[in-house]
């Protein structure tokens, strides 16, 4: 059985570089893609958004497929903080693909002690290429 692969945004982006193939998908909701930035040359696929705010796994495969992910292909899930990649990357897996994994500590990263995201670690954090639209 396939597992989820875990990387960290410089090892996502080093495989990136390393397979033309692999692809890039932001699993997150279309507020967070607007308004916050997203990865350069990624795909937008959002695991969760709104009206429902429910993930509706059948629509997801079938968005990855639209952009032509083979089964085989290299899959790279980036979210805010690496849940929601987490868990679309278990969708894929269970799906049949058999090369995904996602970045533990998303675009944002994880809380500092103040509550808030972008000053421990993440793709910005990192300063792997954005942008914000």
């Amino acid at each position: 059985m396939n597992r989820l692969i875990q990387y960290t945004p410089k090892k996502a982006y080093e495989r990136l570089q390393a397979n033309q193939g692999a692809v890039l998908v932001d699993v997150r909701c279309e507020a967070e893609n607007k308004f916050v930035g997203r990865p350069i040359e990624c795909i937008f696929v959002p695991w969760i958004d709104e009206p429902d705010w429910e993930p509706c796994p059948d629509n997801f495969i079938v968005a990855i497929q639209r952009f032509g992910c083979q089964l085989d292909t290299e899959i790279i899930l980036i979210c805010r903080s690496g849940y929601r990649s987490t868990d679309a990357g278990h969708c894929l897996i269970n799906q049949g693909f058999s090369n995904v994994s996602h970045i533990v500590s998303g675009f944002e990263g994880d809380l500092d002690e103040n509550n808030q995201r972008g000053s421990v670690n993440g793709w910005r954090h990192d300063g792997i290429p954005w942008e914000q639209c």
